[in-house]
């Protein structure tokens, strides 16, 4: 769905160690309709925009330069009164295994999307991770942590 509105006045926060690939997420979910696009190739400068702005989803490389990216995500996740604390985050990577998987799944992230992935696969796993977000599933405690359960979880191949 190109030129299209499909991610229409969202805000997402890129992190990707890999200049041209950063690049090239940016400019995919800006041609999905994203309203804002930030892109960053670390954790610390990540948390520059998650400390001022409100994200509706973070793409998240596994395998950053010098650091694991789940360290973001656990770090959010452990301040609870972190502005994004509850931010949809979707972790990108090369790696196929499942202990990899099983490892952003337990750090917190939304979901799991192996590259490269199809830039409607993209949107689209977006959207689902919000509307999981958004709308319980019905027999869902209310009562229940601010995490979903595995069944919440994709895997994507490009």
């Amino acid at each position: 769905m190109y030129g299209g509105s499909m991610l229409d006045g969202l805000r997402i926060l890129v992190v990707e160690d890999i200049p041209s690939i950063r690049s090239l997420i940016a400019r995919l979910l800006e041609r999905l309709g994203c309203g804002d696009v930030y892109a960053v190739g670390n954790i610390a400068d990540a948390f520059t925009y998650l400390d001022t702005l409100g994200f509706d989803a973070v793409l998240l490389d596994y395998e950053l330069e010098h650091e694991n990216g789940l360290t973001l995500v656990r770090r959010l996740r452990r301040d609870t009164a972190a502005r994004n604390h509850d931010v949809s985050v979707i972790v990108l990577t090369g790696h196929t295994e499942t202990a990899v998987m099983q490892a952003a799944v337990q750090s917190g992230a939304n979901s799991y999307l192996v590259k490269p992935v199809k830039p409607d696969r993209l949107g689209e796993r977006i959207l689902d991770v919000l509307s999981a977000r958004i709308e319980p599933r019905p027999g869902d405690d209310p009562d229940a942590p601010d995490r979903p359960d595995a069944d919440t979880y994709w895997v994507l191949e490009g």
